[in-house]
C-alpha cells in the first residue's frame, strides 16, 4: 500500500501541473485582454495581502501600566519566533532574549506565545525564573503595521507564578521594510 502511494502521488500531482499550465497557455493564444490580465493580477495581489501572515522583522512598542518601551521582534516562517526589547536589560528586569511560536488564527490574526529567561541584575547574573508572553494580534489591511493585547507572567525558579510582576499589556508595531540607501 505504502509504495503504491509513493508512486502514484507524484504522479497525478506532475499531471495536474501541465493542466494547469496547457490551460494557461490556451487562454494566452486565445488573446486574454491585457487588461483583464492585470485586473485578475491586482486581485490576487489584493488578495494574497489580505492573507499575509507576520513573517518578517517588527519594530514594536508595549504599554504596560507604568511603562512604555520597544524591542525587536522575528517571525519565521512555519511558526518560529525570536525578541528583544528594552525592558530585558533594565537593572530592575533582566531577561534573555525571548523566544517562541506564533500560529494564524483567521485572515488576519494571529497567536503569539514565548519565554524569556530572567535574572536578578547583570553583575551576579543569578536565575530567578522565566517570563510567559501570550499574546493575540491583529494586522492591518496594509500588512505593515499590527495592534494586539495579552498578559505576562512571571515564574519562579519551581515554576510558580508570580502575580505581583505579571499583568497585561497593549502592543502596537510596524514592520521593518527594505530601503535603499539614500
Amino acid at each position: 500500500m505504502k509504495t503504491e502511494w509513493i508512486s502514484t502521488k507524484p504522479c497525478q500531482f506532475l499531471k495536474l501541473c501541465v493542466s494547469v499550465v496547457t490551460i494557461l497557455m490556451t487562454l494566452i493564444s486565445l488573446g486574454t485582454p491585457a487588461s483583464a490580465t492585470a485586473q485578475t493580477t491586482a486581485q490576487l495581489s489584493g488578495s494574497l495581502q489580505q492573507i499575509q501572515g507576520p513573517e518578517g522583522s517588527w519594530l514594536y512598542t508595549v504599554t504596560i501600566p507604568g511603562y512604555t518601551f520597544q524591542g525587536i521582534e522575528t517571525y519565521s516562517t512555519g511558526g518560529g519566533y525570536t525578541e528583544a526589547d528594552q525592558l530585558s536589560f533594565s537593572p530592575i528586569a533582566v531577561a534573555s532574549a525571548g523566544h517562541g511560536a506564533w500560529k494564524m488564527t483567521g485572515g488576519n490574526t494571529f497567536n503569539l506565545t514565548y519565554l524569556n529567561l530572567t535574572f536578578d541584575a547583570f553583575s551576579s547574573g543569578n536565575p530567578t525564573g522565566t517570563l510567559k508572553v501570550c499574546q493575540t494580534t491583529k494586522i492591518d489591511k496594509s500588512g505593515d503595521s499590527y495592534t494586539g493585547s495579552g498578559d505576562y507572567t512571571y515564574y519562579d525558579l519551581d515554576g510558580n507564578p508570580i502575580p505581583s510582576i505579571s499583568g497585561t499589556f497593549t502592543i502596537t508595531a510596524k514592520r521593518i521594510v527594505v530601503k535603499a540607501p539614500k
